[in-house]
């Protein structure tokens, strides 16, 4: 059984500017966005997940997308060095966390090297993509390796509003990729189609929506309401059962289901 980590959205807003996505002036429909955290909740608990809950610190608006805070490797977290000091201090909220709870033990990577956590790994049953150059630095991936006993292949991130790997691939199965094309540069997508059988391009519609930020367990796969027929439709053919959570809120932050969810 899956352990999943959230955040709920009790202070979550658009307090300050680090991607395109995020205006201050757009503030969060707190209602709105407790609703579809709800939700997400409400459909791993469904499908027999511990869901466990750590409280949003006041002053640390983005929180809400605990991914990014580290990666888990066993009982080894490895705390992000976020590259905006707006969330350094999430990483460490969360291994105290994760420390008291679980008994984890935290792994540091040296200050100045910027690692972006989980939303910067993206992990098949053999190998593990990491992206980075928006967010993630490539001097990051020889401690990662320290951690991490499959090969962990780095590909560059080119489009400022996918600036995560998470926000631009995701692997639906070891055949399947899900992509937003233009995130990668020739070589990143030379790598990424000799990985996998089958590469889905995603339209603009659904990049527009963050599609690739989703989350599979088993044969369910959780992803965002506005994705289009299409590629539902794509999705349901290689045999998942979609949910939909309306992640309008959260992508004011530049962030959707995946974003919102800790696997560890």
């Amino acid at each position: 059984m899956k352990r999943i980590l959230l955040c709920p959205p009790t202070n979550f807003d658009i307090e300050y500017e680090i991607n395109p996505w995020m205006h201050v002036e757009r503030k969060v429909d707190k209602a709105k966005a407790m609703a579809a955290y709800d939700d997400l909740k409400r459909i791993y608990e469904s499908l027999g997940v511990q869901v466990f809950e750590i409280p949003q610190e006041k002053d640390l608006p983005d929180m809400v997308y605990v991914t990014d805070t580290g990666h888990a490797v066993g009982d080894i977290f490895i705390a992000a060095n976020f590259r905006y000091p707006e969330r350094r201090r999430e990483s460490a909220v969360v291994a105290k966390y994760l420390e008291d709870k679980f008994g984890f033990t935290t792994a540091h990577i040296p200050d100045g090297i910027f690692f972006e956590g989980h939303g910067d790994l993206v992990v098949s049953d053999e190998v593990y993509f990491m992206g980075y150059g928006k967010r993630s630095m490539i001097e990051a991936l020889p401690y990662l390796q320290k951690y991490i006993s499959q090969p962990v292949i780095p590909i560059e991130l080119v489009d400022p509003y996918y600036y995560h790997l998470d926000t631009c691939f995701a692997i639906l199965n070891p055949e399947v990729a899900l992509i937003n094309p233009t995130s990668f540069t020739k070589k990143g997508l030379e790598q990424i189609h000799s990985h996998f059988k089958r590469v889905i391009e995603a339209s603009p519609i659904d990049h527009q929506v963050l599609a690739c930020n989703l989350v599979t367990i088993d044969n369910h796969l959780i992803t965002a309401l506005g994705i289009s027929d299409t590629l539902q439709t794509e999705l349901e053919k290689l045999g998942f059962i979609v949910h939909l959570v309306d992640t309008v809120e959260y992508r004011k932050g530049g962030g959707s289901v995946r974003c919102m969810t800790f696997e560890f």
